[in-house]
């Protein structure tokens, strides 16, 4: 599963996750290991701790200067 031009947008909950950062996982936008599984290891998943349960979007294009999160680069 690659990159799209727009982003993920969901209800996320609090805690600790886990972004796909290779555009390969099967479990977008949540990292599945892809990433070692195919030998891009140099697009490790991206942590992010959630403090609150909250709508979030998060790029999908790869190019966000704001990761995990869209910044609205796709549009550009």
């Amino acid at each position: 599963m690659s990159y799209q031009n727009k982003p993920t947008i969901f209800e996320e909950t609090e805690g600790i996750k886990y972004y796909c950062a290779c555009g390969e996982s099967a479990n977008k936008p949540y990292c599945d290991g892809s990433h070692e599984r195919l030998g891009v290891g140099a697009k490790s998943p991206t942590q992010f701790v959630i403090a609150e349960d909250k709508q979030v979007a998060i790029c999908d294009c790869g190019k966000t200067g704001n990761a995990p999160f869209c910044d609205g680069t796709h549009s550009k």
